[in-house]
């Protein structure tokens, strides 16, 4: 939907810095890349949160777990809704705050049309780094693209579905 991808992943990597999580694609003709990073104090727990309700729900299936590493694979039609999560959330204040409405936007219920709203905060990214001629680094997509979509799209979610931060 978002990019013809063969596979999505999420992946969580434990670094000196502190966790990290990173949501991968890979797309026809190109490695693996790392489209959204997130770092944080909270990163463990959305991310163990977010595999949680995934599994939950059959949407990823594990592919490596070590110490320092942990990486799912999610289904084709899930994945841009997790990258756009990640979008969505990445520079909160406060990402606790939005771990509980994750499962209910997956989900759709009751947020409805959740998925697809998601969905385009990545496809937004994905189309204004590009419009803006932003080179893509092999990190991520321009923070300054990431942030503003974050931002918008945070506002957005709490008039649509009156969201309580």
């Amino acid at each position: 939907m978002v990019l013809e991808a063969r596979s999505y992943r999420l992946v969580l990597r434990k670094t000196t810095r502190g966790p990290v999580v990173q949501f991968r694609v890979s797309v026809p003709g190109a490695r693996e890349s790392t489209l959204v990073r997130m770092g944080g104090r909270m990163a463990e727990r959305i991310f163990n949160h977010m595999a949680e309700v995934l599994e939950k729900h059959n949407l990823i299936t594990e592919e490596t777990k070590s110490e320092n590493y942990t990486a799912y694979r999610l289904n084709l039609d899930i994945g841009p809704s997790v990258g756009g999560y990640l979008v969505m959330i990445r520079r909160s204040r406060n990402p606790e705050a939005w771990i509980n409405y994750f499962e209910g936007l997956i989900t759709e219920d009751p947020y409805k049309g959740g998925r697809a709203f998601l969905a385009h905060a990545l496809h937004l990214s994905v189309e204004l780094s590009k419009s803006m001629g932003a080179e893509r680094t092999r990190a991520q997509l321009p923070p300054k693209v990431l942030d503003s979509v974050s931002a918008g799209f945070k506002v957005i979610s709490k008039k649509l579905w009156s969201l309580k931060k």
